[in-house]
């Protein structure tokens, strides 16, 4: 049975167990065979492949199929498979061409987002009743003029990403929209005073007013002025653990944040590996097991009374023993190589 098959730039199955195929080689799979459990799938149309990989950035390869054959949904698994031969961007183009009119018109919506993902069609695909359809289009770069006022919000959101009509989409009334202008730094100093948290937090995401959003009422846009590395020593005593959390990452006040009432906070100054002396009595195992972490007070921790805490301690004094056992190899190594080099130069 002729089939195509779609695998990563090494020639592996991403999906499943990561196999690695050679061209023109027979496989053959051991016991019953089983869709999404045991044999070599594949499908019967290229188009179809999309369900599991993106055509695009993968390799398509034209296959022969035989013994046991099950069928599931619109993928096949084989107990036999050989990669025929490897099918170009042209082929791949070519085959698309050829079935342009009867894939723009086919019943299942994702086999016409796949034709617009490949750049074909778009002139008939732009006026698809399926918004995943119209978004591929978009991505395209296809029609924003007319995109721009679509109906569904995430396609308006595609035309945003393009770059295209932000001095409009700017006032969308959907806040995705509105966070995706933002992401294109466009419109600041409007969107800094925008209603929905989300797109003020893009807002301190590019970097603009953090002055003004430093005092934002929410406590996800104070987080992101944070990890700007703004204002840390007024934020480092926000009400928000989430906020001290984000200071401590930027590994400021540490000294102040060792003490925090929250874990989360304290561990973030763990994984900095500040206070480790101190932390590592710690009354919450999570802090302890980040001073682990560290590498720090291995031989107590080892004994510890949580688990997991105890467990971390044992792994990396295994991981510290062996080690050290590889580098004692390696200069015992180093040491007889540089007496033969010592020895043969005397010769």
């Amino acid at each position: 049975m002729k089939g195509y098959k779609a695998l990563g730039q090494d020639m592996r199955a991403s999906l499943g167990n990561g196999m690695q195929f050679e061209l023109g080689r027979i496989y053959t799979v051991n016991g019953e065979v089983i869709p999404c459990e045991n044999g070599f799938h594949f499908c019967k149309k290229i188009e179809e492949l999309n369900c599991y990989y993106n055509i695009a950035s993968s390799r398509i390869f034209e296959v022969e199929a035989d013994g046991v054959i099950r069928q599931h949904g619109n993928k096949y698994v084989a107990e036999r498979i050989k990669l025929v031969r490897e099918l170009s961007k042209e082929d791949v183009g070519q085959y698309f061409e050829q079935n342009l009119q009867f894939l723009v018109c086919h019943d299942k919506a994702y086999i016409r987002q796949t034709v617009a993902e490949q750049g074909y069609g778009l002139d008939v695909l732009i006026n698809d009743k399926n918004w995943q359809v119209r978004e591929a289009v978009t991505k395209q770069g296809y029609g924003l003029d007319v995109l721009i006022n679509d109906k569904n919000w995430q396609v308006r959101e595609a035309v945003a990403k393009q770059g295209y009509g932000l001095d409009f989409l700017v006032y969308d009334e959907d806040w995705c929209v509105r966070e995706a202008v933002a992401k294109q730094e466009y419109g600041l100093d409007i969107l800094i005073n925008d209603k929905n948290w989300y797109v003020r937090q893009a807002v301190a995401n590019q970097g603009y007013g953090l002055d003004v959003l430093i005092n934002d009422k929410d406590w996800q846009v104070r987080e992101a002025v944070a990890k700007q590395g703004y204002g840390l020593d007024f934020l480092v005593y926000d009400e928000d653990w989430c906020v001290r959390e984000a200071v401590a990452k930027q590994e400021y006040g540490l000294d102040i944040l060792i003490n925090d009432k929250n874990w989360y906070v304290r561990q973030a100054v763990a994984n900095q590996g500040y206070g480790l002396d101190v932390l590592i009595n710690d009354k919450d195992w999570q802090v302890r097991e980040a001073v682990v972490r560290q590498g720090y007070g291995l031989d107590g921790l080892v004994k510890d009374k949580e688990h997991y805490a105890s467990r971390t301690a044992k792994n990396m004094s295994n991981k510290n023993y062996q080690k050290k056992k590889l580098k004692s190899i390696l200069s015992r190594m180093y040491n007889r190589l540089s007496v033969m080099i010592e020895y043969m130069s005397d010769k």
